[in-house]
């Protein structure tokens, strides 16, 4: 699950030329394709290892118990 913040992806010149490509064909799956491909796996390798799970985290019942003793 990617992380909901701005992001920017860059693309070369092979990237813009599938992106014209797709658009002067109107290829709904290869333009499917593309975004997954080049923008979301993008955003995705770019924020793994990034991410924290709220599990992650110490218990917060312990922190509390140690702190009112």
């Amino acid at each position: 699950m990617l992380e909901i913040k701005k992001t920017a992806v860059s693309f070369d010149e092979k990237d813009m030329m599938d992106l014209e490509r797709i658009i002067t064909d109107s290829d709904r799956e290869e333009a499917l394709e593309f975004l997954k491909k080049s923008v979301y796996d993008r955003i995705l390798h770019s924020q793994q290892g990034r991410l924290k799970s709220h599990l992650d985290s110490a218990n917060p019942v312990q922190g509390f118990m140690q702190q009112n003793k």
